[in-house]
């Protein structure tokens, strides 16, 4: 084989291993990029699903924020409510006061007519009128404390079932 043959070999041996490392090259060029696109399409939906993934969360945080200000909204106005209902307890009760004092003071014009009774019923009317009087004021102590404490409770209940009851 003369030297022309074997250079044309070596050639035609180069171009062939070229040729392929260049095909192969082109292939694995083709596969990344394609491999490529699919991860930024991926990224793109991870993206997307973050977006509203916190969307949602912020809506619902709203809505319970909404539901929390419309609970105290509502224990503030049951407040006045009850206080205003309170205040007409401790008027009714300090009426009453004022007819137990009364007739505590008319008793001199009572006593001549129980007097014909006996002087233990005297002692008796005192006693009565004033346990009555005692009575009523603690009555309406009880009255405005246990209010206060249905409402706030009440207010609680509502506070805990929106947090809880919304998704």
């Amino acid at each position: 084989m003369s030297l022309w043959r074997w250079i044309g070999l070596a050639a035609l041996v180069g171009c062939s291993v070229f040729s392929t490392w260049k095909v192969d090259a082109w292939r694995y060029g083709k596969e990344l990029a394609s491999l490529n696109a699919a991860h930024q399409a991926t990224l793109a939906d991870i993206a997307t699903a973050a977006t509203k993934s916190s969307e949602k969360a912020r809506q619902t945080e709203q809505q319970r924020q909404r539901v929390i200000d419309q609970v105290r909204f509502d224990a503030a106005d049951q407040k006045q409510k009850d206080d205003v209902l309170a205040a007409q307890q401790r008027a009714d009760n300090d009426s009453l006061h004022d007819q137990t004092r009364k007739l505590l003071a008319d008793k001199s014009a009572l006593n001549t007519h129980l007097a014909e009774r006996g002087k233990t019923i005297d002692d008796l009317v005192d006693l009565l009128a004033e346990l009555r009087s005692e009575a009523d004021g603690y009555a309406g102590e009880l009255a405005a404390a246990l209010t206060d404490s249905r409402r706030s409770g009440f207010a609680c209940e509502r506070s805990y079932d929106a947090v809880v009851m919304l998704p």
